[in-house]
């Protein structure tokens, strides 16, 4: 540590200060530029702050016109308020008059049914109790005849005794007739105080409903009475409003000038800002590490560490004597796709095309860079740039992101094989 602590040191005092950076840097260009926007914006921020310290004469208008429009505004709330109950309380009427208007029309079909059956009743009454008055007589009428003397006047006893047996069942016809008179009448009674009822119960159903029109009526009235106050008020506050907004006006349209001009500056600044940092990033990118390598893509993010997961779709593997049911041997990163990937460090082209076809299908370049390491560049385009044999230098391109093979999206799956061992690329990257 002292030897490396001393060479570090030796190697501070004894380099030179760096050039400066050219005109035509890409960095250098874009830090210049987010400098005179911070500037520009420090201006125009301190242009809107004169702007508000004028506009301030007119708060006192403003809260006048606001005094007024928010006591015509709560006049008109309460009116719109009290105006929703009476529209509510009108619906909730009309629908108790229709449903006692269907209540009166049944009652009224019941009762006209109910009459007719009465009078059809009545008729076979009047029919059944002539009938019975009619058997009354005429068995009276034969009974001034005694049964002795239609005994001595029969040709035979078996005359005699049929004769007799005749009146017997005429007496027993009249005696059912007369019980089916009394159950017809019992029952024509029944009938004529239900319908009695039905009319009283119809009559103070009519009456409800008379009381419950002349209350809809009413709350319609009282509806249009509030419509128009409520018109009035509505009025009244957006001329309220359209006061407060002559006055906001100017103010408010000089200071929306010069924020849309500090929005669109900051716009720009946010741009320039990212370029910066974009700049910076594949600065450090594009640095080699101690190791000799960089980053296969210029600008990216990391979409999947290195190391164990619980991604059921990785394989198992067993490192450092450790076994893992489902392990990433790589980083995965992302830029879309397209975008150029470089080789992380000179080498030999091992593979590239489809090396593990039939039981991968994807494209893919694998460099040797001597000494036991190698490094995998997986789900590449099909487009194949290099060739096995062939020698790169590092950051030169070899391929395009892409998503063949068992991929979920555009990626590169980047590997690094050290002795055959799946070790993480951080290890190795700067």
């Amino acid at each position: 540590m002292l030897v490396a602590l001393l060479m570090v040191g030796t190697s501070i005092v004894s380099s030179s200060p760096r050039d400066p950076a050219l005109a035509a840097d890409p960095l250098s260009d874009a830090i210049a530029q987010q400098k005179a926007l911070r500037d520009t914006l420090a201006e125009q921020r301190a242009a809107l702050k004169s702007l508000q310290t004028t506009s301030a004469s007119l708060a006192a208008k403003l809260d006048t016109a606001r005094a007024e429009l928010a006591s015509v505004t709560a006049e008109w709330n309460r009116v719109n308020g009290l105006l929703v109950q009476v529209q509510s309380e009108v619906v909730e009427i009309s629908a108790r008059l229709d449903e006692l208007l269907g209540e009166i029309a049944k009652l009224d079909e019941q009762m006209n049914t109910l009459a007719a059956q009465i009078r059809v009743e009545t008729a076979d009454l009047d029919v059944r109790e002539a009938l019975l008055q009619e058997h009354l007589r005429s068995a009276y009428e034969s009974t001034q005849t005694s049964l002795l003397e239609i005994l001595l006047s029969a040709d035979s006893l078996d005359a005699a005794t049929n004769q007799v047996g005749y009146l017997l069942t005429v007496s027993e016809q009249d005696r059912i007739m007369a019980d089916q008179i009394r159950d017809l009448r019992t029952q024509l009674k029944a009938r004529q105080q239900t319908l009695l009822e039905g009319r009283s119960v119809l009559a103070q159903e009519r009456d409800v409903a008379g009381a419950e029109a002349a209350l809809l009526a009413e709350r319609q009235a009282e509806l249009a009475a509030m419509e128009a106050n409520l018109a009035d008020l509505k009025a009244a506050a957006d001329q309220k409003r359209r006061e407060q907004e002559a006055a906001l006006n100017a103010a408010v349209t000089a200071s929306g000038n010069v924020e849309a001009q500090i929005k669109a500056q900051e716009e720009a600044f946010a741009a320039a800002t990212r370029l910066v940092d974009k700049l910076i990033a594949e600065s450090r990118n594009t640095t080699p590490s101690a190791r000799g390598f960089r980053w296969p893509e210029d600008n990216f993010r990391v979409t999947q560490e290195w190391g164990p997961t619980s991604f059921w779709l990785e394989p198992p593997y067993t490192y450092k004597g450790t076994w893992y049911a489902h392990f990433h041997g790589g980083i995965d990163l992302a830029n879309g796709c397209g975008t150029a990937i470089k080789a992380a460090g000179s080498g030999v082209v091992a593979a590239s095309g489809r090396p593990l076809w039939p039981w991968d299908s994807a494209y893919g370049v694998v460099i040797d860079h001597g000494g036991g390491v190698m490094t995998w560049y997986w789900h590449l385009q099909s487009r194949v740039i290099v060739s096995p044999g062939q020698s790169v230098s590092i950051g030169q391109t070899i391929g395009y992101e892409g998503t063949t093979g068992n991929s979920t999206g555009c990626h590169l799956h980047f590997a690094v094989n050290d002795h055959g061992i799946w070790e993480n690329p951080r290890f190795y990257l700067p």
